[in-house]
């Protein structure tokens, strides 16, 4: 069972897992696995994923003032225990006009190498956080490590979740790359509707430090920057 640690917001979290409703919300995908948008739009989505960590302090903050000074909308992937950690910082993210919230499991395991019924609790768990936090349900879920199959979608389907991955890599966790190489391979590899992902908990190395070129490299190149659901509206 969910037990709450940090303050009564978070102790309404149980009740609201237990009464979350199962059935898919409006215009959900259904059991699909989309990485892209349409390649007939020069839209792009960038998202960025927030991982529980051992960290103390698991959040990018420089990350998120670029894309706030720059303009930039993006999906926000946050798992269950971030949030739980990080309470105040997601009220502001859900706040701000220009990101959108979304799913990323709770304690992020192996999704496809859980029962169903933990499946389902990861879901329903974090969706119930995100609820009571935000005071909206998400409605988009990627799967931690990029590890997902059809089960895994279709019981995310069931609880009103589209599944959201990806077709480009920034590469931003991996320490061993160089800034400028992974500027180079998100400008070389993106193309209409790609949905590019970084991290915003410390463990993209060098995310802050590489989000100004690549925002301009991208605008640069006539791509239109835009949330998850701006990309799929088409």
């Amino acid at each position: 069972m969910f037990h709450c640690r940090i303050s009564t917001t978070v102790c309404l979290i149980t009740l609201a897992f237990i009464s979350l409703p199962l059935l898919a919300s409006a215009g959900n995908q259904g059991g699909v696995i989309i990485d892209h948008g349409p390649r007939s739009s020069p839209k792009i989505a960038l998202t960025f994923d927030a991982c529980p960590t051992k960290l103390r302090d698991e959040y990018d903050e420089k990350a998120i003032d670029i894309l706030i000074r720059e303009k930039v909308p993006a999906t926000l992937f946050l798992s269950g225990k971030w949030v739980e950690k990080n309470i105040e910082r997601v009220k502001f993210l859900a706040s701000h006009p220009q990101f959108e919230i979304a799913a990323h499991s709770y304690y992020h395991p192996h999704m496809t190498k859980l029962t169903d019924e933990r499946v389902m609790r990861e879901l329903k768990q974090t969706q119930a956080i995100i609820k009571t936090v935000t005071g909206k349900t998400p409605r988009y879920f990627r799967a931690p490590y990029g590890e997902v199959d059809d089960r895994v979608v279709m019981l995310a389907s069931t609880t009103g979740l589209t599944t959201i991955q990806y077709d480009v890599a920034s590469g931003d966790p991996d320490s061993h790359l160089t800034p400028q190489k992974i500027v180079r391979y998100v400008l070389q590899d993106a193309k209409n509707g790609s949905i590019i992902v970084f991290h915003m908990n410390h463990k993209g190395v060098h995310t802050a430090e590489i989000l100004p070129e690549i925002i301009k490299g991208l605008r640069g190149k006539g791509f239109i920057l835009v949330t998850v659901e701006d990309l799929l509206a088409q």
